[in-house]
């Protein structure tokens, strides 16, 4: 729904945790063919906007962590407040649409001379006038047999579908954000985990050069280690390059320059994920909430419901009610033959008129428009099918893909738990001079792809709940 304020308000909600109570804010039409239509406006009154949180700025002195990031979205990035404003202007065209239900009143004013002439018997009669005439006019329809209740049920069904897809588009960019952010820190980790797999390396190498240099290392020994070494560097300069570039995704998912110095707060990898698989088994199970991208298209069937009513509503007739009230000062000078005689005066004058006007053929204009009207309703159900066909398969590959990534960093974990009690047994060996420096080395290169794919793993997971919280509608 659109939120009753601005983006302001949203991130007000977010830290509160009652985004959903705001978003269900609606107001009703006063009048009796509007009162059972809920409809979603923004900002009702500035008092109340005077009293809301400023929108959050970048400040580079700051270290973000996912939470303040997501509220610096929802004021910074430009897809929101274009929903945003596009749902403020949708809500607009209900007072255009409720304006039909009040009358119209005009004033105007005629002032100015002429000289001219009446024709006559005996001879024209010329003239010359000065007047000036103050008319107000007041034209209200009485009945249109529905085509006014049609527009503004149709604005109304505009204006809630602009408000659900504001919703989707926070969503949208919530999990853009957050699927960026686990992604950085997926970098993150790894780069931690290359440096200290090319530290370790470049002991060995170390090691091992001097182990060659007095005879106790083969030449194959060295060349291995140097190997291993620059494989290291290889893998922390990929490492490196990954954060920087999913940084600059982040900042741009944050409504930010990629360029921007954003400093993040110090996250470290989870020593274990099983709260985490917990969490996705509780979201599993909770009742799919009703997404706003399906509640939208659903409004947009109602405004072509509502079209093809209008449609109809064309083909009566329309009953008005004009009265006017004029009143004109004059002055003229008039002449017949030789006779001339002046005048000045001011007149009062009003009229009241029921008026019934009815179009009986204009073309076939209304036929056409009512086909298409109807076409376009369809249109809309078949869209709004065609949608809900389209989230039952996101919210299943979702699901699906939740037991896979939980698997794979239960997998992961083993691998990591396994990698780091092969290490401990071959440093011990090690130091005991059971084995050469090269398989210490295999062991703590074993360690670190085990930890890189524990950190992938992580992040993937959490990708998949954020994409299955999108699936579902869910913004929290």
């Amino acid at each position: 729904m659109l939120i009753n304020g601005s983006p302001e308000i949203l991130n007000q909600a977010s830290n509160t945790g009652s985004l959903r109570e705001l978003m269900a804010r609606r107001v009703k039409w006063p009048v009796t063919v509007c009162l059972t239509t809920s409809i979603l406006f923004a900002c009702l009154s500035a008092s109340a906007q005077s009293s809301e949180a400023p929108l959050p700025v970048f400040d580079a002195s700051k270290s973000y962590d996912l939470g303040s990031l997501v509220e610096l979205g929802m004021a910074t990035n430009p897809a929101t407040r274009a929903a945003f404003f596009r749902a403020r202007a949708a809500s607009s065209k209900i007072g255009e649409a409720k304006a039909a239900y009040l009358p119209v009143v005009n004033a105007a004013f005629e002032g100015g001379l002429d000289r001219w002439y009446t024709p006559a018997t005996a001879a024209p009669d010329i003239f010359h006038r000065r007047q000036a005439t103050t008319i107000l006019s007041l034209e209200y329809l009485l009945l249109d047999f529905g085509r006014r209740a049609a527009d503004v049920a149709r604005a109304v069904a505009f204006c809630e579908a602009a408000g659900l897809v504001y919703e989707r588009k926070i969503q949208v960019v919530v999990f853009s954000i957050q699927s960026r952010y686990f992604a950085h820190e997926s970098a993150l980790w790894q780069e931690r985990a290359a440096q200290a797999m090319r530290d370790f390396a470049l002991t060995a190498f170390e090691t091992i050069r001097l182990e060659s240099n007095t005879g106790l290392a083969a030449r194959p020994e060295f060349l291995q280690a140097q190997k291993n070494l620059l494989d290291a560097e290889y893998k922390v300069d990929k490492a490196r390059a990954l954060a920087r570039n999913t940084l600059g995704e982040l900042c741009v998912a944050s409504g930010l320059p990629a360029d921007t110095p954003l400093k993040l707060s110090g996250t470290e990898l989870p020593p274990d994920s099983a709260v985490l698989r917990e969490s996705a088994s509780r979201l599993v199970e909770a009742a799919l909430a009703s997404r706003p991208d399906l509640a939208a298209r659903a409004a947009e069937v109602r405004a072509g419901n509502e079209a093809v009513r209008r449609a109809e509503a064309d083909f009566l007739p329309e009953v008005r009610l004009e009265g006017n009230y004029a009143y004109s000062a004059f002055q003229y000078d008039s002449q017949t033959g030789k006779a001339k005689k002046s005048n000045a005066d001011g007149v009062n004058g009003y009229g009241a008129f029921l008026t019934v006007s009815w179009d009986l053929f204009d073309g076939f204009e209304r036929v056409e428009r009512l086909k298409n009207r109807r076409d376009e309703e369809k249109a809309a159900r078949e869209d709004l099918a065609a949608a809900q066909l389209e989230a039952t398969r996101d919210v299943w590959i979702a699901y699906q893909d939740s037991f896979s990534a939980a698997g794979r960093v239960e997998f992961a974990e083993g691998f990591v738990v396994s990698a780091t009690e092969n290490f401990a047994a071959a440093e011990s060996a090690y130091q005991a001079g059971l084995i050469p420096v090269a398989e210490l080395a295999d062991a703590a290169g074993q360690l670190a792809v085990a930890r890189f794919a524990r950190a992938e793993a992580v992040a993937d997971y959490s990708i998949v709940l954020a994409n299955l919280a999108l699936a579902m509608g869910s913004v929290r």
